[in-house]
């Protein structure tokens, strides 16, 4: 397999290829399109470099241990774009020359194009006699470079001749170059080898989520309300949840053991800044929730986790021993919306120091995070305050914006303005209200 060079190999071989196999004497040419060079010659321009799809993600056969995975080769197809000059082309048939060689160079490309690695020097022009045309960095490839004659239209042939708007059009054809393929220098993963033969039987199913949602705190509020805020109950519909031990794993938390529901249906409060009481912990001592793994707005994961025992069989070559485990089976994740919650908006000061001032909850976190306040339909940007600036920095439970943005957006009017914020386009759903008064 090649090394990074092996892109620069493949436009080596080509050149020798034409020099050792052309009739016409031309020089071969590795040189940008709007190159001053002059002289009959054939100019190989790589134009394009693709991945090739269909080696993607696969390794090398019979290279590295077999168990090795992770870090494939880069499989790449290369065109070039062909053009060939005459020796005077400021003659009335001065453009034959030019087509004798393009000619000359299109029969090499098909009559060997599929079998380089085949062919040894014969042109002491294009190096020693009896030399591989197929560059010494290629030598280990596996896959064998195969040329093609690309089929491109006039009109996209024009478009690359266009770029470089300096130089007059030159009649060119496309070869394609299919495959190279760049080892990467990467260590590969290396699976561990067995060492102990198990094998573990259950007719248990895994817990399989169906729904959830914000559970109603009303017989007004609506069944299936995927945005939840933190402090709600939520509740998960299930199947196969009856197990031994039930955990509920939410986002990056660790799981929480919850009772197993006897009608499929499991309720948990989304915890702030601590993990609430559950069957494997009691209430003291307090368990913190790691501020890097508190929950926050934008997209809330939620999976069930089922613990079951299982029977197996361990040993070597013979009969083995009966084991009993514990497994846990995983169901499949659930997605709700996690967004802020908004307790009151109120303004402050006068003038220019006036700002609103917006309380509770995943207001606003660390991080590159994007957070609006929206009053009405005017959104304002929550940011820090710079010299001079009348808001304070925001908390997770605080926020301020300037009033002046507001009042040039918005009609000062009695009717009240719903204030909303939105964390990383997770919007809060609370019905607090502004009155912009004059």
């Amino acid at each position: 397999m090649a090394s990074h060079t092996a892109i620069s190999a493949v436009s080596r071989t080509l050149r020798t290829l034409l020099h050792d196999r052309m009739v016409t004497n031309a020089k071969i040419t590795l040189a940008p399109l709007d190159a001053e060079l002059t002289g009959p010659r054939v100019n190989l321009y790589l134009m394009q470099v693709i991945e090739n799809a269909s080696l993607k993600n696969q390794e090398i056969p019979d290279h590295g241990h077999p168990a090795a995975y992770g870090h494939p080769p880069l499989s790449l197809d290369l065109r070039y774009l062909m053009t060939t000059y005459g020796q005077l082309e400021d003659q009335e048939e001065g453009d034959l020359s030019a087509q004798t060689i393009l000619g000359d160079a299109m029969r090499v490309m098909n009559d060997f194009g599929n079998r380089i690695d085949q062919l040894a020097i014969i042109n002491p022009v294009a190096g020693t006699p009896g030399d591989p045309i197929l560059d010494p960095d290629l030598a280990q490839e596996f896959e064998r470079l195969r040329i093609v004659l690309h089929p491109m239209s006039l009109d996209d042939i024009t478009k690359v001749w266009s770029v470089a708007s300096e130089i007059n059009f030159r009649r060119s054809v496309v070869y394609e170059v299919t495959v190279v393929q760049i080892e990467t220098p990467t260590p590969r993963v290396r699976s561990l080898p067995v060492e102990t033969r198990r094998i573990f039987v259950s007719v248990r199913k895994r817990p399989e989520i169906v729904d959830a949602y914000v559970t109603p705190t009303s017989s007004t509020d609506p069944i299936g309300e995927t945005r939840a805020r933190i402090g709600d109950e939520i509740t998960i519909v299930s199947e196969h949840s009856l197990a031994d031990k039930l955990y509920v794993r939410l986002g990056k938390l660790d799981p929480i053991r919850m009772s197993p529901p006897g009608d499929g249906r499991v309720r948990i409060v989304l915890p702030d800044g601590q993990y609430p009481p559950d069957l494997d912990h009691p209430p003291l001592p307090v368990r913190p929730i790691p501020a890097d793994i508190q929950l926050q707005p934008g997209q809330l994961s939620i999976q069930l986790i089922g613990e079951h025992p299982a029977e197996g069989v361990e040993g070597g070559l013979g009969l083995g021993k009966a084991i009993d485990e514990t497994r846990r089976y995983r169901s499949n994740i659930w997605l709700l919306q996690l967004v802020p919650s908004v307790a009151s908006a109120t303004s402050t000061g006068a003038g220019a120091t006036e700002v609103m001032h917006i309380t509770g909850q995943r207001l606003w976190h660390e991080g590159p995070a994007a957070i609006d306040v929206i009053v009405g339909d005017a959104a304002i940007p929550v940011r820090a305050p710079s010299s001079g600036d009348p808001w304070a920095t925001p908390t997770p439970t605080d926020v301020e914006i300037p009033m002046a943005p507001l009042r040039e957006m918005l009609v000062v009017s009695t009717t009240p303005y719903r204030v909303a914020v939105q964390v990383d386009g997770a919007r809060s759903r609370d019905n607090v209200t502004f009155i912009l008064g004059p």
